[in-house]
């Protein structure tokens, strides 16, 4: 656990080891922000809700990872349930991880799945001694965690771009040999961030209508404009799984097109071979009266016949431009 402890003129920060450490933080007049990366202590959780007031359900919730976003207003707290979404490694899919936030009058606490974080540019932005994270309130910078939340989604929606793009322009060059699964790992990648986004633009409506006195109106436009970029992530969602359809329909396509040439290739040796089979079959009767059985330049007739009926056959299909 980390806490900082922050107001218009100081910015401290503190290392935690248990929950009696933070009740001296509930005493001052500072805000501060407490962050906890893991859920396997269940005792260290169950101390933290009853330092907060925290209700059992909510508690619940936090250790449940697989929650929707929401949104949920307390008397003296509001609880909030957001999704990360990041990459690790942009050669592999994203990674989801539920992110709880729960704040009240002076006191911000955010607990996260697992140590990766995500919220550097928080802290960064808390060291700035005019800056808004240190005057605004607890729900300024309960914004700010969701806003580095939102920012992650169009980092992962510009990687699947990317990669759609470049899966689109192999199948159209042909210069690397695409596979169908290729193409649906995008798609379950957009589905993915689809799924946690439509939620997030439920919270932030929620968060909206909310008449908690925990929330200044002052907060709303920061809101607004998280909202609007959800709407935006989702809008561009929408482009990328048509686009996704359109590059299954290429592939196929493409794969149609390419079995016809093989196809067209074959049947054209096939017609060749025709004649060559027909000539070669009538003379490999062997009757005994066959003139030409006995003539001196039979061989040498049957080879200028076959080379002059393959050599107009080719000559015919290239006039007709099928090959």
């Amino acid at each position: 656990m980390e806490l900082f402890e922050f107001g218009d003129n100081i910015l401290l920060k503190h290392h935690i080891k248990n929950a009696n450490e933070i009740k001296p933080f509930l005493e001052v007049n500072h805000k501060f922000w407490l962050n906890l990366c893991g859920l396997e202590n269940d005792h260290l959780l169950k101390e933290i809700s009853e330092l907060f007031a925290i209700h059992p359900l909510t508690l619940e919730d936090i250790k449940n990872t697989s929650q929707r976003p929401k949104f949920e207003e307390f008397d003296e707290n509001i609880f909030v349930v957001a999704k990360m979404i990041y990459h690790k490694n942009k050669a592999h899919g994203p990674i989801t991880e539920q992110v709880s936030i729960l704040f009240g009058k002076n006191y911000i606490i955010s607990i996260q799945e697992n140590p990766y974080d995500i919220f550097d540019p928080i802290r960064t932005r808390l060291e700035n001694p005019v800056g808004k994270m240190r005057k605004m309130g607890t729900d300024y910078f309960a914004y700010t965690l969701l806003d580095a939340i939102v920012d992650k989604y169009f980092d992962c929606l510009e990687n699947a771009v990317e990669k759609i793009e470049t899966l689109e322009d192999q199948i159209i060059s042909q210069s690397k040999k695409t596979k169908l699964p290729e193409i649906f790992q995008q798609r379950k990648t957009i589905q993915q961030i689809k799924r946690n986004v439509w939620p997030t633009r439920e919270l932030l409506s929620a968060w909206k209508k909310s008449e908690s006195p925990l929330i200044k109106k002052k907060t709303n436009p920061f809101i607004n404009d998280v909202y609007e970029h959800v709407i935006e992530i989702i809008e561009n969602l929408e482009i990328q799984r048509e686009s996704i359809s359109a590059l299954v329909e290429l592939f196929m396509s493409n794969l149609s097109l390419k079995q016809n040439e093989v196809m067209k290739t074959l049947t054209i040796i096939a017609t060749i071979f025709i004649p060559l089979t027909f000539i070669a079959g009538v003379y490999g009767m062997n009757f005994q009266f066959m003139p030409e059985l006995g003539w001196k330049y039979g061989y040498l007739f049957i080879w200028i016949l076959f080379l002059g009926s393959t050599l107009a056959m080719v000559y015919y299909f290239k006039r007709k431009k099928w090959f």
